[in-house]
């Protein structure tokens, strides 16, 4: 099976990889470089509080406590420095109802201790956090970094016989009943295949309409500041704080995501001046007084309605929907049930309410009255 992979950052990095592997001829797709969009400007975290004490359906609660075990997996399979279990600390202020939501997430099998002040200079002593102030340290939890991971994910993807065509964007799509599907690239050229996977993110709406589908995804943007390169004192662990969050990154020091508020399911708002970003931060984190930010990325987050769109259209089985927010933790996941649904015809049961085809109404025949 020829399939094309539209979108070459996490979620589509992961499902050409998975395709691939698994022996399908793949062509991945993107008028940009790899992880060069949204998936080059995340927090790509991993974590799994407070996620686990959120309201969702069980079956995709259950998707959620399998990503820890699909990363290593896929660390395992792909080599690479671009995992880091690390820890996460989360303080009282970042969550709402935050004894019910570790009882929540412990009852989940997430691993937490609550540190107090005694505990948190032992485990984090570049943090200036109040002495009343709980912390939640969830141990097995860290982050990503998103690029290096896309970056090996391909290296191996074209060892296993896959092929990229970057650099132009896509401008049509066809996609046929029983005949190939047809990917038209804006140099001119185009491509065949058998399926074609829309991965493409926060352009994954505009996809989806040249094949004459209604997909509809939310676009909302996200600032990420990165700074402190070269300080002592910086934080070793991901910190979750009332109005932030920061973890260690390999070029610049630090990155950081100021949200003005705690953390839930909904997100907030940015801030406008980094500066005073990272001044804020830097009452929790000393070793980033006076830092002005090295670089400041917007990423485009593509947060579809209702969730996750991910799998066929009934009508339409050449093509294969891979939307999701969150798309670099929840990348393999997706891969490794794309590829069963694509190459095997299984169908995850988990996906029930995930299927694109909840944007659409059954037309019902005109009755006589």
């Amino acid at each position: 099976m020829k399939v094309a992979v539209i979108g070459a950052g996490a979620i589509g990095a992961n499902i050409a990889y998975r395709l691939a592997e698994r022996g399908a001829e793949v062509v991945l797709i993107d008028g940009r470089a790899p992880g060069s969009g949204t998936s080059g400007a995340s927090f790509s975290w991993l974590s799994s509080f407070p996620q686990l004490s959120w309201p969702e359906a069980e079956a995709r609660r259950r998707l959620r406590r399998s990503v820890k075990a699909h990363f290593d997996r896929l660390a395992e399979e792909i080599g690479g420095d671009w995992l880091d279990w690390c820890g996460t600390l989360t303080t009282q202020g970042a969550v709402p109802e935050f004894d019910d939501a570790v009882a929540r997430c412990r009852e989940q099998g997430a691993q937490i201790e609550i540190l107090g002040a005694a505990d948190l200079r032992d485990v984090a002593p570049e943090l200036a956090l109040p002495d009343a102030e709980r912390v939640a340290f969830e141990l097995r939890s860290g982050w990503i970094d998103a690029p290096a991971m896309i970056g090996q994910l391909l290296r191996v993807f074209r060892l296993s016989g896959g092929s990229l065509r970057l650099g132009h964007d896509v401008v049509a799509l066809a996609i046929g009943g029983p005949g190939a599907a047809t990917v038209g690239l804006a140099d001119g050229s185009r491509i065949e295949a058998d399926l074609v996977v829309n991965a493409g993110g926060a352009q994954a709406t505009h996809i989806a309409a040249m094949a004459g589908l209604a997909i509809p995804v939310a676009l909302v943007p996200g600032v990420m500041l990165y700074g402190g390169g070269g300080r002592t004192g910086l934080p070793r662990h991901v910190v979750n704080g009332a109005r932030w969050l920061i973890r260690p990154d390999r070029a610049f020091g630090t990155a950081v995501h100021w949200r003005g508020a705690g953390l839930t399911a909904r997100h907030g708002n940015n801030g406008h001046d980094g500066t005073a970003m990272l001044a804020d931060v830097a009452q929790s984190v000393p070793a980033l007084a006076g830092v002005s930010p090295a670089a400041h990325r917007v990423g485009i987050r593509a947060m579809p309605q209702g969730g996750p769109v991910i799998g066929r259209l009934p009508w339409l089985p050449r093509y294969y929907s891979a939307v999701s927010h969150g798309g670099i933790g929840w990348g393999p996941v997706w891969a490794e049930i794309a590829a069963a649904e694509i190459l095997d015809g299984t169908s995850e049961a988990a996906l029930d309410t995930m299927r694109p085809a909840r944007f659409y109404f059954e037309a019902a025949p005109d009755k006589e009255v």
